[in-house]
């Protein structure tokens, strides 16, 4: 058998707002969902006042194409379990408290 060629993990770009995303992402369909745009706008807006962040919304619209509510948790709770399964509970905190604190020196 082969060796394993391990494959570099594809990273979100990091985003100002959410009509960046939208549109970054829109544009980078090739087949157009039949949702109007106003309505995915709509369920993204709901999860980021949720408090999931635009990278976590970025990563659940290449995962669904239901673009309701319910649908779109789906996919976002599906992402936060395949990070935590990663790195753990522990690696996951590690990490987003990392990532803040870059955040916060970036703001300083």
């Amino acid at each position: 058998m082969g060796d394993l060629i391990k494959l570099p993990e594809s990273q979100a770009p990091a985003f100002t707002d959410t009509r960046s995303m939208l549109n970054l992402w829109w544009s980078e369909q090739t087949r157009r969902p039949m949702t109007s745009p106003a309505n995915i706008k709509r369920v993204v807006d709901r999860a980021i006042d949720s408090g999931w962040t635009l990278e976590e919304c970025y990563k659940a619209l290449e995962i669904t194409w239901g673009f309701t509510e319910p649908a779109f948790e789906v996919a976002l709770r599906r992402i936060k379990d395949e990070e935590e399964g990663k790195y753990g509970k522990v690696g996951a905190r590690i990490i987003s408290l990392r990532k803040e604190r870059k955040r916060r020196q970036r703001n300083d």
